[in-house]
């Protein structure tokens, strides 16, 4: 058996396989339609063909792969071996992935990850994390979400959800979340929901050039808002100002919680560029006082492009997995 692990990203729109070599290096990936297969039983087969298309095109078998991993947006299972829980992803709910896998790679080690805990231990492990002993992953996109890496390792908590960090609740009594509670960082932060609160503030009668970027651009989104705060909308600055107030006190509370110096920022809503860091952090530093002041607190730009970082993260946690 030679050193080559699989990634296997499974999103809700498509699913990614990548393999990285012995010296962690991408060497090459593939992805289809998540919603190519009508049963979970096809979605597999069509899996097992992209794997069998790679393993061909470098000239690998079954037996060179070593070890599998698999990043789904979900609850798993204490084991790693099952995913409990998948919203977005449904088929997932009731089938054996890890059997089926096994079944085909009897020899490889295999483990189930969360999507966020694999972006962000790719980001510890290779990216702008490297080095760093504590550090924090956020994602800001479709949603908030989070994983937490103490000491080295990944933390996962009393029950493997550790990391829920879009669902801290940061105005309490605030807006309605889709996880049902008011007030999370997602519901003001997340990609689904500053643009619901936007479209209802101009329906309402707020003057805003988002209106007329959000024609010219068929939605509004991040790259309208950005474009809005270039252009000094009194409105969007104030959109812009919520959303990195909220995501500045949420790193606050975890930093008071944890005392974690790294907090590295991956997602569509990042190429909103510097000016996104530089609001977060001076909403977090407003809340410092006393000795914290003299601390190092840093705010970085993940390394890996979302096309990757799935890919990228489930491989090296399945090589490097440590329960």
């Amino acid at each position: 058996m030679r050193d080559y692990v699989l990634g296997l990203d499974i999103g809700g729109t498509k699913i990614a396989v990548g393999i990285l070599d012995g010296n962690d290096k991408l060497i090459g990936r593939t992805q289809f339609s998540a919603k190519a297969g009508e049963s979970p039983e096809m979605v597999f087969t069509l899996l097992m063909s992209s794997i069998d298309e790679l393993l061909k095109r470098y000239d690998l078998a079954k037996d060179d792969i070593s070890s599998i991993g698999v990043g789904v947006p979900g609850i798993i299972s204490s084991d790693a071996r099952s995913v409990l829980f998948a919203p977005n992803i449904s088929i997932l709910n009731s089938f054996d992935i890890y059997g089926s896998l096994k079944a085909e790679f009897p020899d490889a080690f295999i483990v189930i990850e969360n999507d966020a805990n694999c972006a962000g231990y790719a980001e510890y492990k290779a990216g702008s994390g490297l080095g760093r002993k504590n550090m924090i992953y956020c994602t800001i996109s479709t949603g908030v979400g989070g994983a937490i890496i103490i000491n080295g390792d990944l933390f996962r908590g009393s029950n493997m959800v550790a990391g829920e960090i879009g669902h801290m609740i940061i105005h309490p009594g605030g807006r309605l979340c889709g996880c049902g509670n008011k007030g999370c960082a997602e519901a003001y932060a997340g990609g689904a929901n500053y643009p619901r609160y936007i479209k209802e503030c101009l329906d309402n009668g707020r003057k805003s050039i988002i209106s007329e970027l959000a024609k010219e651009h068929g939605k509004i989104d991040g790259e309208v808002l950005s474009k809005a705060i270039d252009m000094a909308d009194p409105f969007a600055l104030e959109v812009f100002n919520e959303i990195t107030e909220t995501i500045g006190l949420l790193f606050f509370n975890i930093y008071k919680l944890l005392n974690i110096d790294c907090y590295v920022l991956g997602g569509g809503f990042t190429n909103v560029g510097e000016k996104l860091f530089n609001g977060i952090r001076e909403h977090f530093e407003k809340y410092r006082v006393g000795t914290d002041t003299h601390d190092r607190v840093d705010f970085i730009p993940a390394h890996f492009p979302s096309s990757e970082i799935g890919i990228y993260g489930a491989a090296l946690v399945a090589k490097y997995y440590k329960p």
